[in-house]
């Protein structure tokens, strides 16, 4: 399967595009959503197209840019900064306690155990007096239609 465009042509269009937008004194998220809609892509795939080829030219092509990863040096000297704190824990904190035990010990697998086999419990409870309603609604609905001649 032969590619119609050459490789790299369309995110300098689109480059070209925006700055064009720009140049005429547009905002560039203005500039982004003009130029997505005159190509039918969405405004993320303009902004991507933009800043990947920006950042390709000499200087950064205006943009200016973050680096993504810290240098050696850098590097080096936030671990010597926090050598003696713990890191830092990313993410959501647990629910419980019982999620920060010791995934290992027999005793927190056994409470999660029962834990889960409790919610279990109560989920199945639930859709059971669901279910009795629902049938409850279905031959009330029926005594209707009945009675309605249908």
């Amino acid at each position: 399967m032969a590619a119609t465009a050459t490789r790299g042509s369309i995110g300098k269009a689109s480059y070209e595009a925006v700055r064009k937008h720009i140049d005429a004194g547009k905002k560039a998220t203005e500039a982004f959503r003009l130029v997505a809609q005159e190509t039918g892509r969405s405004t993320a795939t303009v902004q991507t197209a933009y800043y990947r080829v920006a950042r390709s030219l000499p200087g950064g092509g205006g943009v200016q840019l973050r680096p993504r990863k810290k240098t050696g040096a850098k590097r080096a000297s936030a671990k010597a900064a926090g050598a003696g704190k713990p890191a830092a824990r990313r993410g959501r904190p647990p629910k419980n306690a019982s999620a920060s035990a010791p995934a290992g010990s027999a005793a927190a697998i056994a409470r999660d155990l029962s834990n889960a086999a409790q919610a279990l419990v109560a989920h199945i409870s639930r859709l059971e007096s669901e279910l009795a309603e629902s049938r409850k609604d279905r031959e009330r609905l029926a005594a209707i239609e009945r009675a309605l001649g249908r």
